[in-house]
């Protein structure tokens, strides 16, 4: 029986071993899927604050677990108890928000905005026709409660899928607190460790690692701001004209502001629409020109201004990440989407300038 060659033996154990490595990476896997979100935010979180650590590190003279704790510190004050605090509320207010708008659509206030004489009354008149509907109080009437019954009800499933379970809740962001503490102590030994197991050039493995950095530093921290700069001054707009639920707008339009080109305004343009509904013309056009400002200002100066060269990737690229992100991953796309469209980005730039040339010759 011929034997085999010493090189085919070494390719079959090779591949075995590939297999069986493989194999097990998938148990890894399946693990801690559980607890998968929460590292990634960890690794996100950590990425952004390291800078941080970094600067105490050295200007204190502290070890780097003394620094890293200090820095979880800071995120569990700035980041997480609000968080938690927040989304409690939230729950609370979804409920205020369905019960006190179902009110607002009286009867009157309904055949007052549709079915008196208005410029726009016409137009309403077509689009239903075009859609095959009759145009009378019944059919809007029905229209509006379920479409705020189907809001209100999404909104609410969201916020009850985090908190329905308390300890499963309060045990993900413990995790996610572990997890940042254990990558900004370990982070460079995590790094090497990568590095000497992905069959990549370090170099390449480093610019990879640093825009990685890049990008969840520029999503967290200037979206995070100007997003929170965004929700906040459109809530005052909403306070002034007399809007309730501004726990729930404000953290709704925070998220909205990190999706660019439409942002906030799928909030303040029906709470316009709702104004003229009830009658409040004027707080209907304050509030509308008000929020316009504000989102333009914040888009077109203070993001410019302070991201400057870090974002190569142009705003409808953005968008759609987002909005694919928020797809397939639920509100963690906001950061998931914009993060997997940089790193293809970057990584399609390494394949056309150093790896394409070697496959050619």
């Amino acid at each position: 029986m011929p034997q085999k060659s010493p090189s085919k033996f070494f390719k079959y154990q090779t591949y075995s071993f590939i297999l069986v490595f493989l194999g097990i990476c998938a148990l890894l896997v399946y693990m801690f899927f559980d607890f998968l979100n929460s590292m990634l935010f960890a690794a996100i979180i950590a990425g952004s604050f390291y800078p941080l650590q970094i600067y105490i590190e050295r200007k204190y003279s502290y070890k780097r677990s003394i620094s890293a704790s200090i820095v979880c510190i800071i995120i569990l004050l700035v980041l997480i108890i609000p968080s938690i605090y927040i989304i409690v509320r939230l729950s609370q207010e979804i409920l205020v928000f369905y019960q006190n708008t179902k009110m607002i659509f009286t009867e009157d206030n309904i055949n007052k905005f549709f079915f008196e004489d208005h410029s726009y009354t016409l137009v309403l008149k077509k689009i239903f026709e075009f859609l095959n509907l009759e145009y009378n109080r019944t059919t809007i009437e029905e229209m509006i409660v379920n479409s705020l019954k189907s809001v209100s009800l999404f909104l609410f499933n969201q916020i009850n899928s985090m908190v329905g379970n308390v300890f499963s809740f309060l045990f993900q962001f413990f995790i996610m607190l572990i997890g940042i503490f254990v990558f900004l102590v370990e982070g460079e030994n995590l790094k090497k460790f990568f590095f000497a197991l992905l069959p990549i050039r370090d170099e390449d493995e480093e610019l990879i690692l640093i825009q990685f950095n890049k990008m969840n530093y520029i999503t967290l921290v200037f979206n995070g701001i100007g997003g929170m700069i965004q929700g906040f001054l459109a809530a005052f707009g909403f306070w002034i004209v007399g809007i309730q639920s501004l726990i729930l707008w404000t953290v709704i339009m925070v998220l909205l502001a990190f999706i660019p080109l439409l942002g906030i305004s799928l909030i303040y343009v029906p709470a316009c629409i709702y104004l003229l509904i009830v009658g409040n013309y004027i707080s209907a056009g304050f509030l509308f020109v008000y929020c316009t400002l504000v989102a333009l200002i914040t888009e077109n100066w203070f993001k410019p201004a302070f991201m400057g060269k870090h974002v190569e990737m142009n705003s409808l690229l953005v968008f759609f990440s987002i909005i694919g992100g928020m797809s397939v991953f639920g509100m963690a796309g906001i950061f998931y989407g914009p993060l997997i469209i940089s790193l293809f980005l970057t990584m399609s730039k390494l394949y056309k300038k150093k790896y394409k040339p070697l496959l050619e010759r």
